[in-house]
């Protein structure tokens, strides 16, 4: 057997399996140890936050224009799990004022460490045909499935961390943005803030211009007034809602994975059609709403786990005589807390959604 012949092989049978098992494992970590995680990261960001303070306040650091969480892969063969945050201003990478700290994201990564040590005594069976460089070469390939439980915890825990007092006093940029990706290569925001909201006629003008070959993501359109808002099969994918006037917009067959409304009003709207996997629609404001034959999954190839990982969140929302006839995927859904009278839910549901006794009886449970 050569030495390509015996890496596809020890691919197939040995290094994706057990990267497979690995994840399984993780993500049941993640949902069960979630609360205490969030806690944690909201920890860190307030550290760093409190550090931004500190050398503002000594005129060492000019307003905040990016906040990075790179994870560092020639790091993780030494087992150092550690996620570099860094405070830029305005000119990011040009900002040569040094504020960074540190996030141990160890309970993500630690499984690397395992894989390592059975994949080194797995490979000698291939007789000398495989290194232990080549084992490192796959497990460092690997990173990526193992960052993106990382960015799902941030994306969860970025709402509340933003508002914390000690995010509020540092001095901002005109536009913020919490992002999270490799080391000075690719990443993608996880939170943007605009010193001065956006207007709602340039937004608008925005949305109507975009298209499939060049969707309007990752923005911030939170605080807009946008009522009878009409979108028709858009990838808005990522863009945050949060606090806007949405009341009777639709959303036809739009991709809304990711999106944010945490505290809009979208009372008579309409998402019919759409991909909502991942979407956080918790304390909004949501009666009437028609959720009909929406989906709650993408198609995932290989070990990836995202998106899907934070689930549908509706915690706290009022989805009185809201409707998920036929909605598809939607067993991640969570609803503590939720306002549900008269809600049309189909009754297969029943088993995988966990609701208080009060939520149950006032749900109209449909065939």
């Amino acid at each position: 057997m050569d030495k390509q012949a015996a890496l596809q092989h020890f691919k197939e049978h040995h290094f994706s399996p057990l990267v497979e098992t690995e994840l399984d494992q993780l993500e049941a970590k993640f949902h069960r140890c979630q609360a205490g995680l969030i806690s944690d990261f909201k920890q860190s960001f307030r550290d760093l936050c409190i550090h931004i303070l500190s050398m503002q306040q000594q005129s060492l650091k000019e307003p905040i224009g990016f906040i990075h969480y790179s994870f560092l892969r020639t790091q993780m063969l030494e087992q150092s799990y550690l996620y570099m945050i860094e405070a830029y201003s305005a000119e990011w990478y040009e900002d040569d004022s040094d504020c960074k700290l540190t996030y141990d994201a160890s309970w993500a990564y630690a499984p690397m460490s395992a894989m390592l040590e059975i994949l080194e005594q797995q490979r000698k069976i291939y007789m000398g045909a495989i290194s232990s460089a080549d084992v490192e070469r796959l497990i460092l390939e690997s990173a990526p499935f193992f960052h993106s439980f990382v960015n799902s915890l941030m994306r969860l825990a970025i709402a509340e961390s933003v508002q914390t007092p000690e995010y509020q006093a540092i001095h901002k940029a005109e536009r913020l943005l919490i992002r999270t990706g490799e080391y000075r290569d690719m990443s993608e925001n996880l939170y943007v803030w605009d010193h001065e909201p956006l207007r709602a006629d340039e937004v608008l003008e925005q949305l109507m211009q975009s298209s499939e070959e060049e969707p309007y993501v990752y923005e911030n359109f939170k605080l807009l007034s946008l009522p009878h808002l009409h979108q028709f099969q858009k990838d808005l994918r990522y863009n945050d809602f949060s606090y806007s006037d949405l009341r009777g917009s639709q959303f036809h067959a739009c991709i809304l994975m990711g999106t944010r409304w945490q505290k809009a009003n979208v009372e008579g709207g309409i998402f019919k059609g759409s991909l909502l996997v991942d979407a956080d629609f918790r304390y909004s404001h949501l009666k009437s709403v028609n959720f009909s034959d929406a989906s709650g999954r993408v198609g995932l190839e290989n070990e990836l786990r995202t998106p899907g990982l934070c689930g549908i969140r509706f915690e706290h929302a009022n989805l009185d005589e809201a409707d998920f006839t036929n909605v598809h995927s939607f067993e991640h859904a969570y609803f503590e807390g939720a306002s549900m009278q008269g809600t049309r839910v189909p009754r297969i549901y029943q088993q995988h959604w966990k609701l208080s006794d009060e939520q149950r009886e006032s749900i109209i449970w449909t065939e």
